[in-house]
């Protein structure tokens, strides 16, 4: 899905960096020290948005309630949302990062929480705390689902914000038609600028390449290279974002389909193999129109690499 016409340019340049690195599930602080390390270089003001993968500090192979709670934190104060904060203060830009929300207690023992992002400014105030909406069998041992997507009003470059986890942007449950597109749809329906979905996503089995592949093959060697069927899977979750007549049509909203404008999708992932499980890396930044019908690879990782992914969207 390529297209000659020229670029659809934003009104601001959009400038980011994604944290791609494999935390150690419970080591709250030595990921601390891990995260810092690989943030040494970042100046401040060198990017409009830093992302950090789901559940960053805390690591994401949690078998219960009772093996998580000791690492539940509470929104805007907990140990994750102070550490967001102070990384935007000190670096000027706005940062968003996965933990495990604290909903409370009943008792001694604490209530189902919420697989959470939280989003927060420049300035270190937190403007968003969204919660999870569709939870994967792991996040279904402890969490609850949140109350739905949410679109953000937020000043340029970043506009109209969607924040997705994960498995939001997949079926519900796996049951969901796969051309419900959920997450897609409530961005076009709410005519979103920019959707930034932190992750831990894993690992697919290794299949044939696709002859219909939205992202063309980069130029990494496949070993090291970005895991292209992740790619293109995530590109054809965003079918309605990009595909001017989609099968599925959800709602009428407040988006325009002629208006051919452009979506800034970033997806942070992380990297390595807890409990068992290897996560895909492939941290991305993809453009995404309509009209004309266009997918645009700007920044992939690899599907092993550690560091930050830097990607400028003009």
């Amino acid at each position: 899905m390529t297209s000659t016409a020229p670029p659809l340019f934003r009104k601001q340049p959009l400038s980011i960096a994604c944290l791609q690195y494999d935390p150690k599930l419970k080591d709250v602080e030595g990921n601390t020290r891990r995260v810092e390390t690989f943030l040494r270089g970042l100046r401040p003001k060198e990017v409009d948005l830093l992302v950090c993968p789901e559940m960053f500090l805390t690591g994401y192979m949690f078998t219960s309630a009772a093996d998580i709670q000791p690492f539940l934190e509470p929104p805007r104060i907990g140990r994750t949302s102070l550490f967001c904060r102070e990384l935007a203060t000190r670096y000027k830009c706005w940062v968003v990062g996965g933990y495990p929300e604290l909903a409370g207690y009943e008792g001694d023992q604490a209530l189902p929480g919420y697989n959470s992002a939280v989003l927060v400014s420049p300035t270190g105030e937190v403007m968003a705390n969204y919660r999870k909406s569709f939870l994967y069998d792991t996040d279904k041992t402890w969490a609850r689902e949140g109350d739905g997507f949410k679109v953000y009003d937020l000043p340029p470059p970043l506009n109209r914000t969607v924040l997705g986890i994960c498995m939001d942007l997949n079926p519900k449950d796996f049951i969901a038609p796969f051309d419900a597109y959920e997450l897609a749809n409530f961005v076009k329906n709410n005519d979103a600028d920019t959707l930034i979905v932190p992750m831990n996503w894993l690992q697919p089995p290794q299949e044939p390449p696709d002859d219909d592949s939205a992202i063309e093959e980069v130029t990494n060697s496949a070993s090291e290279g970005p895991e292209l069927s992740t790619l293109n899977y995530w590109a054809h979750r965003l079918n309605p974002l990009h595909d001017p007549s989609p099968g599925y049509s959800a709602s009428t909203g407040t988006a325009n389909p002629s208006r051919g404008k452009e979506v800034v999708f970033i997806a942070c992932n992380r990297v390595g193999t807890e409990s068992g499980t290897t996560f895909a890396g492939s941290s991305a930044v993809l453009t995404v129109s309509s009209n004309p019908s266009r997918i645009e690879l700007i920044e992939a990782f690899g599907r092993r690499e550690e560091g930050l992914m830097f990607a400028r969207v003009n």
